[in-house]
Parts: structure tokens; sequence; C-alpha cells
């Protein structure tokens, strides 16, 4: 993103927290990639942020893009669910269908003209994939989504797959020194301490959400960390410290 389209969603955050308050509707964002969660995690922070409840929600726990919803059952009373829905896309003929991978998918839809704002994350397996759409793109998908390279598929509202979300987190205990994101980072990726350092500088890290920059941060029980280009991880928790001092932390990798 370009200082000119920070600036610009920064201010549309502030006006969609202050549209809330003053007319008392819940509002929504459109789905947010993690460097615009952290453009909205400093709107949160300027004096003109109204004083509502928000939180942020990509279809499922396990979703990196999310909507911002603005307002909460406290404040208005009443519950009101994301405008978020599920699409399944499959082969229309499974027996003679080909094996797709993320960017295939994306691909395709990005070919129909639709804007990446508008649908959240893709969770593929070969054939088939399961897509988060603001649901008032939903009809336009399925009834334009009609192919995936060579291969003819069928679109259907669904509802992501239980086994989708256990095979999405890959359990292990490590062992590190410290709880610092760079000493949890280089451990999960297999990398040094030293090569982890430019993805901070870079701002390639992210915790909750929140772009981080000092490799020195010290990561929490619940966090969840994302590095551009590997992938994310949850901090589950810091078990205790080993016979020899280090401490043993349970982590779940995506994708792992």
């Amino acid at each position: 993103m370009t200082n000119q389209e920070d600036e610009l969603l920064y201010k549309r955050f502030i006006e969609l927290s202050n549209r809330a308050y003053q007319s008392n509707i819940y509002c929504f964002s459109d789905f947010l990639s993690i460097a615009q969660q952290d453009v909205f995690f400093r709107a949160v922070r300027d004096k003109s942020f109204a004083p509502i409840a928000y939180e942020l929600f990509g279809g499922n726990d396990i979703c990196e893009r999310k909507m911002v919803r603005f307002g909460s059952e406290a404040d208005f009373g009443f519950e009101m669910e994301y405008p978020i829905l599920c699409v399944k896309i499959e082969p229309a003929a499974r027996k003679f269908a080909g094996h797709h991978s993320h960017r295939d998918f994306l691909g395709s839809l990005m070919s129909l003209g639709i804007d990446r704002k508008k649908f959240g994350d893709i969770f593929v397996d070969d054939m088939e994939a399961y897509l988060y759409v603001e649901e008032t793109t939903v009809q336009y998908v399925m009834e334009n989504l009609t192919s995936v390279g060579r291969d003819v598929v069928k679109c259907s509202v669904s509802q992501l797959p239980e086994s989708y979300i256990r095979d999405a987190l890959k359990s292990s205990i490590i062992q590190v020194a410290s709880p610092r994101a760079d000493a949890v980072i280089s451990k999960v990726y297999n990398l040094s301490r030293k090569d982890t350092i430019p993805y901070f500088t870079e701002k390639k890290v992210s915790v909750n959400g929140r772009v981080v920059e000092n490799n020195d941060k010290i990561l929490s029980d619940g966090d969840t960390v994302s590095v551009r280009g590997f992938g994310k991880f949850n901090f589950v928790r810091d078990i205790g410290l080993s016979k020899k001092g280090k401490h043993n932390i349970e982590v779940e990798v995506f994708g792992g």
C-alpha cells in the first residue's frame, strides 16, 4: 500500500467508528490484509476515533484476512453477525478434474473483476476450495465463477469443514532461550536469530494483526504471529522451564 492509500484507509476507519457511534448502527469494513489491519490499529489510537467497541473476524478464527465490526451488543442492545458467507468451489466433473493451487483459485476470482477487499481467505485442498466472501458479492461469485484453469467448477454456499481447521494447525513443543519474538520465529521457521532481523525492519512481522518492528518483543499466551513469506503460528502457552533453563513453548503452526 502507498502512503496515500494508508491515509485514506486511516480516515475511513475513523469515519466508520463515528458513523456507528452517532447513528447507533453496526458498521463493517471490507476484508483487510495484515498490513491494513495495522493501519486500523493505528487509527484506533487517534483522538477522533469514536469511543465504541470493535472486533476483527474473517469468517473463522484461523483466517488472516479480516473485517472490522464497529459496535457490539453492549452498545446497541442486540447482536449482528458479520456479512460473511463461505462459498465452496468444486469441480463439476470430479473424475476428470485436475489439481489446483491457491494461486489458481485466486487468479480465477481476480479475472472476474472482483475487488480483492470483497473476499477473504481461500482454503484449498487439491481440486476444491472454500472461500469467505462479503455477502453482497456472493451471488456474483456463484453465477460467474464457472472455471478454474481448464476445469469447469460449481459453487455453493457452505461451511468450512472441521477437518480443514484441524489440518490447518500443526501443534508442537519448541524450546527457546526466551519467548522473544525473534527467538520463537527462528525456531518455528528454522532460521538463525540474525536472519529474522530483516523481517522486523521491513515490517513483515505482525502480532495479533499489529506490525512489530522490535525483534525483542516478548510473546504472550494466545498471541498469533504472522511472518510474511512463511505463514503464521499461534503462541499457545509457555509451559515452563526445562532442566537446562530453556522455555518450553507450545505453538500451533498454520499450514503445517
